[in-house]
């Protein structure tokens, strides 16, 4: 089991959306085709899961569906980590549940997510400028 350390639980997690924080990008590939999506509602779990609304993602979403893997990133200025893993589309149950109320706990109704993403977390990366592996789990 791979765990984040805790400077990256810290960057990544955001369960409100906090704009203080930076974005967190998700890029996955259908047919050779990259794609990449922004998110701000993410939740670690158990120091190896990310749970991440999906409102606007649709895509990401249909790629996952279809097999994708999932690279994950967020960065501020010479820091950052990148999290590679398998992403499971939930769209009912308490995943779903938690992101729904992490949504509505900074929009209210005004935004419903399609799904929750649960990523179980296979390799973490830094982005610090450095020589060398940058792999870190």
């Amino acid at each position: 089991m791979v765990k984040l350390p805790e400077e990256a639980q810290e960057m990544l997690n955001n369960e409100f959306c906090n704009k203080e924080k930076p974005l967190i990008w998700i890029a996955t590939v259908n047919d050779g085709n990259p794609h990449l999506a922004p998110v701000c509602f993410v939740k670690v779990i158990d120091s190896d899961k990310l749970l991440i609304a999906v409102n606007f993602a649709s895509k990401t979403m249909k790629n996952i569906q279809k097999g994708s893997k999932v690279a994950i990133g967020s960065a501020k200025y010479y820091d950052g980590y990148m999290i590679k893993g398998t992403g499971k589309i939930i769209k009912e149950g308490s995943h779903f549940e938690e992101v729904k109320n992490m949504v509505k706990e900074r929009f209210g109704e005004k935004i419903k997510p399609q799904a929750a993403l649960l990523v179980e977390i296979e390799e973490i990366y830094s982005l610090k400028p450095k020589p060398g592996s940058k792999r870190i789990a």
